[in-house]
């Protein structure tokens, strides 16, 4: 059983960046018509969210989500000893798009770096995989990024999901050694792997089929994703409760994927939780996969009245097939408000 409590390991911040380009369901009702739109913000609770502009990338929004961070923590590249990039939407085949960030980010040299392919579980197997790396003294203190965009630009064009579910949007999350304690577990099931797909190349230059072969389109089987949630995640916050002798009224809040808002409800009421302790993000940014947990997060923080420290429990769950629980102590004064960017790597292009 992949479980972890990872001891004197702590998240120091947390900021989020998501285009500057904000699209709301009553845009589509030319396009789907008043019925579909109407059953779709229904069913998902998803009333707008944020999408890339022409050329904005991932790696775009978790720059300035990073740079923003490190400048409010005091930080340079010097004390970052670990780069950890988790996205679906790289800006290459190759290299690894934490090079890019690393650069940009001017991080010394003697730095762990590396991608990892890693979709709505993202943001729980990026903090779990660095804590380890800090737990273990292999790093003080590592830079967590995750984030996707360009959610928008393979979308099948008469897919109304597709077309108004997903959102863009980059995440920064500080790891380090300090007071602090993280309970983690993940798990995996490749049986799974073509419930979600999207065999599409990376997106600093992005390729599509000029033919319009559907082979290269994001295909989901959305039954086969909501059976799997329903049923695997309520059973891990089971044995997490176990493993970590806990129960749900330890923790001020639960911040599970934003899926949809239906999923988000089964959940809930599977775990019996009460509605005010499931903090909902999913109407104001959408889908927005990885990320959609450190949004939620912000989003959070951005509604309380006064700054306090909070204690957490995140779920991610979807494309893999993985999912994952994790919990941990949160100082609110430590995570940023929204940041809203353009921002384009150029030199990026220009290769």
């Amino acid at each position: 059983m992949l479980s972890k409590r990872f001891e004197g390991v702590r998240i120091s911040g947390l900021a989020c960046a998501v285009p500057d380009n904000k699209l709301v369901a009553d845009s589509y009702r030319e396009r789907f018509g008043n019925a579909a739109v109407d059953k779709f913000v229904s069913v998902t609770g998803i009333k707008q969210r944020y999408s890339a502009k022409e050329g904005q990338t991932a790696s775009d929004l978790c720059f300035v989500a990073a740079d923003a961070l490190m400048k409010k923590k005091g930080l340079n590249g010097d004390d970052i000893d670990a780069l950890i990039f988790l996205t679906q939407t790289p800006d290459y085949c190759q290299p690894s798009t934490a090079f890019v960030l690393h650069k940009r980010l001017k991080i010394k040299q003697d730095c762990l770096v590396f991608d990892m392919n890693i979709g709505c579980s993202a943001f729980i197997v990026g903090v779990y995989t660095a804590a380890g790396l800090v737990e273990s003294k292999t790093a003080e203190r590592i830079l967590v990024l995750v984030g996707d965009a360009g959610t928008l630009r393979d979308a099948p064009p008469d897919d109304i999901s597709y077309n108004m579910m997903f959102g863009d949007g980059g995440t920064a999350v500080l790891v380090e050694r300090g007071e602090g304690t993280i309970d983690g577990m993940v798990r995996s099931d490749g049986e799974g792997f073509n419930v979600l797909i999207a065999p599409v190349p990376g997106y600093r230059f992005p390729l599509y089929a000029a033919n319009g072969d559907d082979k290269l389109q994001k295909k989901m089987a959305g039954d086969d994703v909501f059976l799997f949630t329903l049923t695997k995640v309520p059973r891990l916050f089971k044995e997490f409760y176990s493993t970590f002798g806990c129960s749900s009224e330890k923790f001020d809040y639960y911040m599970l994927h934003q899926a949809n808002q239906m999923i988000i409800d089964h959940i809930a009421r599977k775990l019996k939780l009460p509605k005010e302790k499931v903090h909902v993000s999913i109407d104001k940014y959408g889908n927005t996969d990885g990320s959609s947990i450190p949004i939620g997060i912000v989003d959070l923080c951005e509604s309380l009245m006064e700054p306090r420290k909070l204690k957490l429990v995140t779920s991610g769950f979807g494309i893999g097939l993985s999912w994952g629980v994790m919990s941990f102590e949160l100082d609110s004064v430590d995570v940023l408000p929204m940041i809203f960017t353009n921002d384009i790597y150029e030199e990026g292009r220009n290769i």
